[in-house]
């Protein structure tokens, strides 16, 4: 009995023995590094006083996370979904309004692209599935609208896509396309002058993840048919893009804005592709 003892109270010296070595290396044995994270998904856009936009134009975030709208204008604002969806584009309705100096709060949990807009202050143009800002707002032509990236994988997406520029439109038909990474985007361009897609500047990862640089597509006057230029994403990312002839920067806001002389302004001739992972 007392041998018996004797080897039990070895083996137990022997394991605490091993906890002090371990803990000596730097090795933490707390029982609640293994606990999953569940502190809350958090996520914030501003709606600054007299600008009539939100801010940030793009937010990236993770399924269930918490996105709250502070209104810091003196008026009340509407936060809805555009009409357009798809399997990625507005998975998920919503429409939500805030008051003057106040908030507003919804979980998003499917993966995916959520294009909003505040239809007081910009309205929905049928014609072209585009966001158009009243005339009257502060940062005309700039809209009331916002993005939001739910990160996630999502599936059955092509792996080869084509968007048109129709013919006499400064405009690109999808707005909105979806990829998995190593997939390929064509641009074709029916109309008669060149046209370019470029990233808008300013932006940093996951948005803009690599820029292929500015692509150059000929019109019907410089190649018969249309020229079509393929791109092929090669990480994931959100890629937002626009056409430097018809459009410019607003560096304040990091948004694409239309020329005065663009076919379908005060719509921009801007676009993004979403590149999901592997």
């Amino acid at each position: 009995m007392l041998s018996t003892l004797a080897r039990l109270s070895c083996m137990v010296a022997a394991v605490f023995s091993g906890i002090t070595v371990l803990t000596a290396c730097g090795i933490s044995l707390d029982r609640n590094t293994q606990a999953a994270d569940t502190s809350p998904k958090l996520a914030a856009v501003t709606i600054p006083q007299a600008q009539e936009l939100f801010a940030p134009f793009i937010l990236t975030v993770q399924p269930g996370t918490t996105v709250t709208w502070q209104n810091s204008d003196t008026e009340s604002h509407i936060i809805m979904t555009t009409w357009d969806h798809n399997s990625f584009l507005n998975p998920e309705a919503f429409s939500l309004k805030v008051a003057a100096d106040q908030k507003a709060s919804l979980t998003l949990r499917k993966p995916g692209l959520y294009d909003y807009f505040d239809n007081t202050q910009a309205r929905w143009d049928n014609r072209d599935h585009r966001v158009a800002a009243n005339k009257d707002v502060r940062n005309y032509p700039l809209a009331m609208e916002g993005i939001i990236w739910v990160q996630g994988s999502i599936e059955g997406l092509s792996s080869s896509m084509t968007n048109t520029i129709p013919r006499g439109k400064d405009d690109f038909t999808s707005d909105f396309l979806a990829i998995p990474q190593g997939g390929t985007v064509n641009w074709h361009n029916s109309d008669t002058d060149e046209h370019f897609v470029a990233l808008v500047p300013g932006w940093s990862q996951p948005v803009n993840t690599v820029d292929p640089g500015v692509t150059a597509i000929k019109g019907t006057n410089g190649t018969p048919g249309g020229e079509t230029k393929p791109i092929t994403f090669t990480q994931p990312g959100l890629y937002y893009y626009y056409c430097p002839s018809h459009a410019t920067i607003n560096t304040s806001w990091m948004r694409a804005e239309a020329n005065k002389d663009a076919s379908e302004a005060p719509i921009p001739m801007e676009g993004f592709v979403l590149v999901t992972g592997n």
